[in-house]
């Protein structure tokens, strides 16, 4: 069963990926976003996170033939201490991006997705990475076992993550003096420090969450760490 559902959805992404990459072609604000690998996808979390759901469900896959599913192994192989910590960023990302996105969707769209590029972005594109990641990862959540990372590590790895992103944002704006999202620039700069704050904390909220979500889909509701602790819930 396992198998079957990552390879599906590794089949999915990377579909959606190379579909993107060589039908689908966006209109960009400045000229040096046309320059950019990868047709500029890049510049959007969007991206990072389907790519980052890619390499996590292949990795998963990976694990599935050569390494081990058992619910707590007490020496696990190296893709299963990787598949393990890598989860906990991926549901974190998922569920970021989604929220994220459709939240600002139903505020104001152009904020987002201007109308411009949603005209030319293929519905099953936009639902790929936007919308099923969330499911792909509850999903992923019930069906299989992992160790949880210690949180220190956990939370450490989701926000170096997403400081990456934000030096990136930052980069993009100073080369370009655009920012990639237009609600961007009808913030102030103390708006903007907020905002990236505010997103940092719900991300660490949602990390926590993830965590407690693992700890449920235990039958003895103990969540296992990958130094070899474990707490009761």
């Amino acid at each position: 069963m396992s198998v079957i559902f990552h390879s599906a959805v590794v089949a999915l992404n990377s579909y959606a990926i190379w579909y993107d990459q060589n039908y689908v072609d966006l209109p960009f604000p400045v000229e040096e976003f046309a320059k950019m690998p990868w047709k500029a996808r890049g510049i959007f979390l969007t991206f990072w996170c389907l790519v980052l759901q890619t390499v996590y469900f292949t990795i998963a896959l990976i694990n599935d033939i050569v390494g081990t599913n058992a619910t707590a192994p007490k020496k696990p192989p190296l893709i299963r201490k990787i598949k393990d910590i890598l989860f906990s960023l991926a549901f974190t990302i998922a569920i970021y991006v989604a929220s994220a996105f459709w939240g600002l969707y139903l505020v104001n769209k152009d904020f987002i997705f201007p109308e411009d590029i949603e005209l030319q972005f293929p519905s099953w594109v936009n639902h790929t990475m936007h919308t099923f990641i969330v499911p792909f990862i509850l999903i992923e959540l019930f069906i299989s076992k992992r160790n949880y990372p210690s949180r220190t590590l956990g939370v450490s790895v989701a926000l170096l993550f997403n400081l990456a992103y934000v030096c990136w944002l930052h980069g993009i704006y100073f080369y370009t003096g655009i920012w990639v999202y237009p609600f961007l620039n009808v913030f102030t700069w103390s708006m903007k420090v907020f905002f990236f704050a505010c997103s940092s904390i719900i991300g660490i909220s949602v990390y926590v969450l993830g965590e407690k979500l693992n700890s449920l889909s235990s039958l003895d509701i103990r969540v296992t760490y990958t130094n070899g602790s474990s707490k009761k819930h």
